[in-house]
C-alpha cells in the first residue's frame, strides 16, 4: 500500500472541504447535447475542470454526480435555468468527494441517491445501492449505470442510450493518462473494453476532471481505443526498465516510453507528472 498516495490524496480533498466554502460562486460551461440531456462543467481555479450530467425526463430529472457541497446551489440554480421539474435522482459515479460531496443536499429536496454498493464503505450519504448495473427510465431515455471497478472499486459508468452519451468519470481522460486505482492496468483495461463495447464513433465520452481547455472537455471512441494501447504499452515499458535496474527518474527520460505518451494531447504540460504513474504502475506491479 502507497501510504504516501493516500495521505497525499486525503490532503489534497481535506484542503478542498476547507477552502471550498470560500468560493462565492461556481460557474459552469453548458453543453446541451439534445432537449433532454445536458453536460455541466463546473469551472475550477486549479488546473482541470468537473463534469456532471444532466437528464430530464417527462416529470423528473436525474443527476449524474452532485459536485462539491459549496457548490450545490449554484449548481441548481443553473439546472433552474434549464427546467422546474424536480431532481428525483443523483448517480454517484465513485467514492472521490467532487462526486458524492453535495449528495443530502439534492437527498433533503427530495432526491433518491443511487450508488454501486461499495460505496457505502465510503463516507458519502447514499439511499439505493446496486451491485452490478441498474436502469432508469425518463421519458424515452434509458439510463443506465454499469459497475466498472477501475479508478475506485465503486467505480461506475453511465450510458444514456438514445442520446449516446457515455459518463466514465475518471475511469478515462481524453488527453491525458487517469491513474489505475487499486485494480491496476486490468481495471483500467476492463474500464475501456467496456466502454468500447457501448460506443459507436459517434458516441460522446464524458470524463469526470478534464482539462481547462474546452476542446479536451469531452472525448470519443477512437480516443479510448488509443489510450488502451496507450496503457498497455507504457506498462510494459516501465515494468521492463524497472526489471533491468533503473530508477523511476530513469524511466521517465526514456525516449520509448516518451514516445509512446507523447501521442496524448497534454504530454507537453503534463509530462513533469508522469513520474508519479510511472510510480504507481510500479506500485501496483510489485503487490
Amino acid at each position: 500500500m502507497n501510504i504516501g498516495k493516500i495521505f497525499f490524496s486525503s490532503l489534497m480533498s481535506i484542503l478542498f472541504l476547507s477552502t471550498s466554502h470560500m468560493i462565492a460562486q461556481a460557474t459552469y460551461d453548458v453543453k446541451k447535447v439534445n432537449e433532454n440531456v445536458y453536460i455541466f462543467t463546473e469551472l475550477w481555479d486549479a488546473d482541470a475542470n468537473g463534469n456532471c450530467g444532466v437528464v430530464i425526463g417527462d416529470k423528473e430529472v436525474l443527476l449524474i454526480n452532485s459536485m462539491m457541497l459549496a457548490s450545490a446551489p449554484d449548481l441548481e440554480k443553473e439546472i433552474r435555468k434549464i427546467t422546474d421539474l424536480p431532481i428525483a435522482y443523483v448517480i454517484n459515479s465513485d467514492s472521490d468527494t467532487f462526486n458524492h460531496h453535495a449528495n443530502a443536499y439534492f437527498a433533503d429536496r427530495g432526491a433518491i441517491i443511487l450508488s454501486h454498493e461499495k460505496m457505502k464503505y465510503a463516507n458519502a450519504y447514499h439511499k439505493v445501492l446496486f451491485k452490478d448495473k441498474i436502469s432508469i427510465v425518463l421519458g424515452d431515455e434509458v439510463v443506465t449505470a454499469y459497475h466498472t471497478p477501475s479508478h475506485t472499486l465503486d467505480h461506475i459508468d453511465v450510458h444514456l442510450e438514445k442520446s449516446n452519451v457515455l459518463f466514465m468519470s475518471d475511469g478515462f481522460q481524453p488527453h491525458w493518462l487517469t491513474f489505475t486505482g487499486p485494480n491496476g492496468l486490468k481495471g483500467v483495461v476492463n474500464g475501456i473494453d467496456k466502454a468500447i463495447a457501448l460506443s459507436d464513433e459517434h458516441t460522446l465520452i464524458v470524463p469526470g476532471n478534464t482539462s481547462k481547455d474546452p476542446k479536451h472537455y469531452f472525448g470519443n471512441k477512437q480516443q479510448l481505443i488509443r489510450n488502451r494501447e496507450v496503457y498497455i504499452q507504457l506498462n510494459h515499458r516501465v515494468v521492463d526498465l524497472h526489471q533491468k535496474g533503473y530508477t523511476v527518474k530513469e524511466i521517465a527520460s526514456d525516449e520509448r516510453v516518451n514516445d509512446v505518451i507523447k501521442i496524448l494531447e497534454a504530454y507537453p504540460d503534463k509530462r513533469p507528472y508522469l513520474k508519479y504513474y510511472i510510480e504507481e504502475i510500479l506500485t501496483m506491479a510489485t503487490n
